[in-house]
């Protein structure tokens, strides 16, 4: 979903003739904002809706939702769930919504009336399967966890989360010896207009899974460090074309050796930037065209080229974050929720 946002966004914003985040400002301007939380659940779910409602996930079964661009917000857990961990949510709007499990199996649940009740749509209780994100383009959305029989994990729906079935793995690569996802931030998957990628890691070399309109899948390497530790962790496209990787080491969450890439050609081929983000980063978003932001628990980073080069804007970090026009929303741990206001 969050694809599919920020085109909106970003034509809505053109419409009315507003400065972009992309107008490259003084560093020393922008830094985090604490926001009141109503929680000290950890929180790595987070999406923005096409009305501008944000939807937040966490452990305890936490659901949050602010109507405001992420100044308020009001706590929606999910009833009876207080251990299942919700790595991640997509946001359709300020009613509906849905929420994925992560660790011992996997529960999807969907909300149509703002979190007042939620449906458990999908469920599978094999304890063996950990699931680490969702995605939504439209009413399409998929799923996907660690390898099962070889192949990832997946799961599709074609009604807005509704219903799920097991998605045909017929053509997928096989995972190589120890290859998963990360559960960071819910962001290793990525629904385009007509490509889907998902980012592995923890096997000899951090990849890029990749199937389009017009090819079936295949994986394509990125100079990101990989191991049971390391690789890729968050994934953004601005389109189908322009995308950025970042992750590194969460064991070593200073070190900023071969943590990011960009890609110019939709995922075939991946680059190092000239300047690396100065850190472990769990999550990255596109704010618009050429401006990016990667964040995770040692720092947050900027980019005005697509990923090309970085630049540390502050030592606080999140677990995950967001744009929304020209305010970036950070959640993380024990409920912390953080904003920055561009110009």
């Amino acid at each position: 979903m969050r694809f599919s946002i920020l085109i909106v966004l970003l034509i809505l914003s053109a419409c009315a003739e507003q400065n972009t985040v992309a107008e490259k400002q003084s560093l020393t301007n922008l830094d985090w904002v604490n926001v009141t939380s109503p929680t000290k659940s950890h929180l790595r779910g987070l999406d923005a809706a096409f009305d501008g409602t944000i939807w937040a996930s966490g452990t305890d079964g936490t659901v949050l939702r602010s109507l405001d661009s992420g100044s308020s917000w009001e706590l929606l857990s999910i009833p009876n769930c207080l251990e299942i961990d919700l790595r991640d949510i997509e946001a359709f709007d300020r009613d509906n919504a849905v929420a994925m499990s992560s660790g011992n199996g996997v529960k999807i649940f969907q909300t149509i009336d703002g979190g007042l009740t939620w449906n458990l749509s999908f469920e599978d209780t094999n304890r063996s399967l950990f699931f680490d994100g969702i995605d939504f383009n439209d009413a399409r959305g998929m799923a996907y966890g660690d390898p099962i029989d070889g192949k990832f994990s997946v799961l599709e729906s074609i009604d807005s989360g509704k219903t799920w079935e097991h998605y045909d793995r017929t053509t997928m690569d096989s995972a190589i010896v120890g290859e998963a996802g990360f559960a960071a931030s819910g962001t290793g998957i990525v629904l385009g207009n007509s490509t889907i990628w998902i980012a592995a890691s923890g096997g000899k070399e951090a990849r890029v899974y990749r199937t389009s309109a017009s090819s079936s899948w295949e994986t394509f390497s990125t100079p990101l460090s990989s191991s049971a530790s390391a690789g890729i962790f968050s994934m953004a496209f601005f389109h189908d074309m322009h995308g950025i990787v970042v992750g590194g080491d969460y064991k070593d969450s200073t070190n900023a050796e071969n943590n990011a890439a960009f890609t110019m050609d939709g995922g075939l081929t991946w680059k190092s930037p000239s300047n690396n983000p100065s850190g472990y980063r769990s999550c990255v978003v596109f704010l618009d065209d050429g401006t990016a932001v990667a964040t995770g628990r040692s720092g947050t980073d900027i980019s005005y080229d697509e990923g090309q080069s970085w630049e540390p804007i502050s030592p606080k970090g999140y677990f995950s974050c967001i744009g929304l026009g020209n305010v970036l929303i950070g959640v993380g741990r024990s409920g912390k929720i953080g904003r920055i206001q561009f110009r």
